[in-house]
């Protein structure tokens, strides 16, 4: 069974780890549970035949009672292996969630180009909620029925060898037909969850553009494509269905014609005096019993073979390793820092080339403006400096050092991004500058928001930095946000600023009014300014041109901007 879902889903068993007394105890209670299920049968019988033998009521009183505790005793049981289980299955599962969480956060930005946010919330949240589910059913359910077949058949063999061989080889035929189908519906649960994933994504990236789908006529095009995702999911999510139906109706079948089997075999015994009125309940009791293992089998490895593909689903996550952001020990010199690149060349996809042999070098506090048109690799070149990206060919440096053999958070503790998309939080003031550390000092914080221009506006917040922004609370404009991300790099205070267009989003006045803040950052700092209109690169030295990815002009910024045969003149003049 290489495919079987017991094989996919052993890869959870590392996560028992430091688990063992909760493993312990549910190896204490599966058995104990089975063994007062297996007794109750034998406690009818007794107390059956001692009634009709007309035993002393003493005896048949403490038949009863024997009777009661253990059906008390399983309650007790059945409840104590649920909370155990249940207790187990979170916590194992909450820490493969949390390694999901903490290996998407180290991907790269081509890792969410291939994974829309949908996908990954289905696939760490979704996926794992299913094996939370059956975790504790693969403990109570699966192995615990399995061991209460052989107990019963045990018991009937104990009973009455004829009574145990009729119903020994329904159970064994049960588990082998049970065999034979685990796994066949695994490719179409596998299609239904992708199916389900993708219309995650859909709606996740139109709801996130709502107000243009509706200020724009999209509203019947997103409803039309919604319905057929949702025919794709109901068909692929029938066909699964189909297909795991078969097996509660087969066992179904099969059990009953045991059942009838069984009370004819007992009748029988019975009427030729070699099997009690007692014995003869208590083997009807055990068929009854016998049904409810094997038919909880067929829907229990059913919900396995769902955990088995979200396992798989799961794996193919971690185990994308290719394009991992690359771990070094190198550390960057105290002080100033320079930065450059050195005949890089750099493609997305392969045979598509963005950036063709740029080069360029910035001394300790040099600030370069680069301008373009779109899609001329503007971009690229700061995210190749943070390190978001690696070059192809040639080598991309900060302070003298390789980025790629830099190690990463000693790279972002002194290189600041900031971009036209600001990330808003829902937390407080505080939180969203600081990114929940509470070891920075709030001096430093207030200091922060007055050096980006933000010093009268805070202070009016009901709460001040306690105040919570983001979705469902207090909403900013797109100047406040973007001064607030200029102010997350003055609390960094670090040693090279680059930005990638900050002013796109923002109307000519907010733009102005951004100005002084983007001056105060970068003065003293090493800087490169990505900006669509070149008018708003007065705070740099030089000015690097860029055409379909290759450089077609460098120099200072006075000297070009003078110069009406420069193209940088010309972007001047059309604006």
């Amino acid at each position: 069974m290489a495919g079987s879902p017991l094989r996919q889903l052993s890869v959870l068993f590392r996560y028992l780890r430091g688990e063992r007394p909760s493993v312990l105890l549910l190896s204490v209670l599966v058995p104990l549970g089975i063994g007062l299920q297996l007794v109750a049968p034998q406690m009818m019988r007794r107390f059956i035949d001692h009634t009709l033998s007309r035993s002393p009521s003493d005896l048949l009183l403490a038949v009863a009672v024997w009777y009661l505790a253990a059906a008390l005793g399983l309650l007790v049981v059945t409840i104590g292996c649920d909370a155990v289980a249940a207790r187990l299955a979170w916590r194992t599962t909450n820490r493969l969630r949390a390694d999901l969480v903490a290996h998407c956060l180290r991907r790269p930005s081509r890792f969410y180009q291939r994974h829309p946010p949908g996908e990954l919330v289905d696939r760490v949240d979704g996926d794992v909620t299913r094996l939370a589910a059956v975790m504790s059913a693969l403990v109570l359910e699966v192995l615990a029925q399995m061991l209460l077949v052989v107990g019963i058949i045990g018991a009937l063999f104990q009973l009455d060898w004829r009574l145990a061989l009729v119903f020994a080889p329904f159970a064994a035929g049960t588990l082998l037909l049970l065999r034979r189908l685990v796994g066949r519906a695994m490719p179409f649960v596998a299609a239904r969850q992708a199916s389900s994933a993708d219309l995650l994504g859909f709606l996740e990236e139109r709801l996130a553009g709502v107000e243009d789908l509706r200020t724009n006529g999209a509203f019947g095009h997103t409803m039309r494509t919604l319905d057929s995702r949702q025919a794709d999911l109901y068909g692929r999510a029938r066909r699964a269905a189909r297909v795991s139906a078969r097996w509660p109706a087969t066992v179904q079948g099969l059990s009953t014609a045991s059942v009838v089997l069984a009370l004819a075999v007992s009748v029988w015994l019975h009427d030729r005096g070699q099997l009690s009125i007692g014995t003869a309940f208590a083997c009807l009791s055990y068929a009854m019993l016998l049904r409810r293992p094997l038919l909880a089998l067929t829907t229990r490895f059913h919900d396995l073979e769902e955990a088995a593909v979200s396992v798989r689903r799961l794996k193919e996550l971690l185990d994308q390793d290719d394009d991992v952001v690359r771990t070094a020990t190198l550390r960057l010199p105290a002080g100033p820092l320079g930065t450059g690149l050195d005949h890089v060349s750099f493609s997305y996809d392969p045979g598509e080339p963005v950036l063709r042999d740029v080069s360029f070098r910035l001394r300790p506090g040099e600030r370069l403006g680069i301008v373009g048109r779109t899609g001329s690799g503007k971009s690229t070149v700061v995210r190749l400096l943070f390190g978001l990206h690696h070059a192809t060919s040639g080598s991309v440096t900060v302070g003298g050092q390789d980025v790629a053999g830099l190690d990463t958070r000693a790279l972002r503790g002194r290189v600041a991004l900031v971009t036209q998309e600001v990330q808003v939080f829902h937390a407080t003031l505080r939180d969203n500058l600081t990114f929940f550390d509470r070891l920075v000092d709030d001096d430093r914080v207030r200091g922060a928001l007055d050096e980006a221009g933000l010093g009268d506006w805070w202070r009016e917040l009901p709460d001040g930095l306690d105040t919570v922004l983001g979705g469902g609370a207090r909403g900013m404009s797109a100047g406040e946000e973007q001064l607030l991300a200029l102010a997350r790099v003055f609390l960094r205070d670090p040693a090279v600023v680059l930005m990638d267009e900050p002013t796109a989003r923002l109307d000519p006045h907010t733009e102005r009014l951004l100005m002084p803040a983007m001056d105060r950052l970068l003065a003293g700092r090493t800087a490169v300014v990505v900006q669509h209109r070149p008018h708003t690169l007065r705070n740099v030295d030089r000015i690097l041109v860029l055409d379909a990815g290759t450089v077609v002009e460098h120099g200072e910024q006075t000297v070009l901007a003078a110069d009406p045969t420069s193209r940088f003149h010309e972007l001047l003049r059309v604006g």
